[in-house]
């Protein structure tokens, strides 16, 4: 299958215009909050739905986009796909090198965002796609400590479930720490990685903060300082890069596995560096089971994005 390079740009600008807007249609009032902004100029927009969550916010948010006339696609990746294809015909051939598309990634599923990732990825019918994602962080809420019973452990998709020429060599893990109580310290011991880093969100919130470190107290206590990296949620170019060299170094002795704890922005740059080292690095889901339906979740009001050039391969030379 051929994959297309990955490049990370830097920040990117909502003033622009785009051919394309992706978002989501959820129970979070986050959802459509982008859309609401008015502060996005593309030729067209859609959104893919979550049926199964229609409670909270989903009604306010089916209505204010039919009313906007977004296309409404049902969760998975074909429909998303086939749309992309139709828009790329419809362009002059000099614009398919660089078809634009803005992605709120803030209420979408690590799997959906897995999804999408992979398909831009794979993309053959265009040489360039300018992507820029967009996370709008949520709005404090305090989390239930109580320990809730994994329900699943896997690889994200299919498509992240890695393979390696040199299954011999021990497997390391990168944990990304979030606020559910030690399911990141649970994961390493199910995993038994022969080393393990952990990436600790800082700058989203305060109070996030403080409620992360509480709920890796255990992890931390046993995980060396060096070890143990921080990252600024508001710089996710940087936080690319941490991981990105650390992967790069992991992977000349071991069998690296992701795993992408904590905020959407973080499991997202996880996606983008294991499709650039593909087949090579593993990303894995893990989550507890829901006691109760999650709650509506709005925008805090920061907006952070990351864009990136999905592009092909120049290929060598032949003598």
């Amino acid at each position: 299958m051929t994959t297309l390079g990955i490049e990370v740009i830097g920040d990117g600008a909502l003033t622009d215009s785009f051919d394309l807007f992706v978002c989501t249609l959820g129970y979070e009032t986050r959802s459509s909050h982008l859309a609401r902004s008015g502060s996005i100029s593309a030729m067209r927009k859609i959104a893919i739905a979550f049926p199964d969550e229609d409670y909270a916010a989903y009604r306010s948010n089916l209505d204010y986009l039919r009313k906007e006339n977004y296309q409404i696609l049902p969760k998975g990746e074909d429909g998303l796909y086939g749309l992309i294809i139709k828009e790329l015909d419809a362009l002059p051939i000099e614009r398919m090198k660089s078809f634009s598309i803005l992605i709120d990634i803030s209420s979408m599923s690590r799997p959906m965002l897995a999804d999408i990732v992979f398909l831009l990825s794979t993309m053959r019918e265009t040489d360039e796609l300018l992507v820029t994602f967009v996370y709008l962080p949520a709005q404090f809420v305090k989390e239930n400590a109580e320990h809730a019973p994994v329900a699943v452990t896997e690889p994200v998709t299919p498509n992240y479930a890695g393979w390696t020429t040199t299954p011999e060599r021990p497997i390391s893990a990168v944990v990304g720490l979030g606020y559910e109580h030690d399911l990141a310290l649970g994961t390493i011991e199910y995993l038994e990685p022969n080393a393990a880093w952990i990436f600790i969100p800082t700058g989203e919130d305060r109070r996030y903060d403080d409620a992360v470190n509480q709920a890796n107290r255990d992890l931390r206590a046993v995980l060396s300082d060096d070890r143990a990296m921080t990252y600024s949620v508001d710089v996710p170019t940087r936080a690319y890069a941490l991981v990105e060299n650390l992967v790069y170094g992991l992977l000349q002795t071991s069998r690296p596995v992701l795993i992408p704890f904590g905020p959407k922005i973080f499991c997202l740059i996880c996606l983008l560096v294991a499709r650039a080292y593909s087949p090579e690095i593993t990303v894995w889901r893990v989550s507890g089971e829901a006691l109760a339906r999650p709650g509506d979740r709005k925008a805090s009001g920061k907006v952070i994005t990351l864009k990136t050039r999905f592009a092909k391969r120049s290929q060598p030379k032949s003598n």
